[in-house]
C-alpha cells in the first residue's frame, strides 16, 4: 500500500473513536456477543447469618424455606469455632428437610472441624423446595460455639 503525503495524519493520530488497524471489525462483534451471551451467576435465594453459643450436640438452627427459585446450593459456613471443656474438637453439621407426619429427611453430615481454627464449610448442592433446618453434632459431652454461622441457600 502506497501513502501519499495527503492521506497521513498529523502526529499519526487516529480520528476518536476509531479503532486501531491491528483490531478486524469481526473480534469487536464477537467481543460484544460474548459479553452479551455469557451467563451471569445465579445469586442466592436467601441467607441468613447468626452465632453458636454453648450449644450441645444435637442442637437445630432456625428453619428457612427454600422455594428452589434459583440454582445456587445450599452451604453453610462456620467460623471461630471453641468448646467448653478443651477436648479436641469435632464438629458435623446435618442439613434436614422438615415433612408433616413423616420423619425428618437428613441430607447428610459434612464435617467442619476445621472451624476452630478457620473455616469450616460444608455443602450440599441445590435443593428441592420445602423447610430446612441444620443440625449440630459433636461429642456427647461439653458445648461448642462458634462466633459465625452463615448459610446461603
Amino acid at each position: 500500500m502506497n501513502l501519499s503525503l495527503s492521506d497521513r495524519r498529523e502526529g499519526g493520530a487516529r480520528p476518536a473513536g476509531s479503532l486501531p488497524r491491528w483490531v478486524p471489525g469481526w473480534s469487536v462483534a464477537a467481543l460484544t456477543a460474548l459479553l452479551i451471551l455469557t451467563p451471569v451467576p445465579a445469586f442466592a435465594e436467601g441467607s441468613w447469618n447468626s452465632s453458636l453459643s454453648g450449644v450441645r450436640s444435637g442442637f437445630t438452627s432456625r428453619t428457612w424455606h427454600d422455594a428452589n427459585n434459583d440454582g445456587t446450593i445450599t452451604k453453610t459456613t462456620l467460623s471461630g469455632c471453641s468448646r467448653d471443656d478443651g477436648a479436641n474438637f469435632f464438629l458435623e453439621v446435618d442439613l434436614r428437610r422438615k415433612r408433616s407426619f413423616a420423619p425428618d429427611v437428613s441430607y447428610g453430615r459434612r464435617n467442619v472441624s476445621s472451624c476452630s481454627g478457620g473455616t469450616g464449610t460444608g455443602s450440599w448442592g441445590d435443593q428441592t423446595s420445602g423447610d430446612y433446618f441444620l443440625q449440630f453434632w459433636h461429642y456427647d459431652f461439653g458445648t461448642v460455639s462458634a462466633s459465625s454461622v452463615g448459610t446461603v441457600y
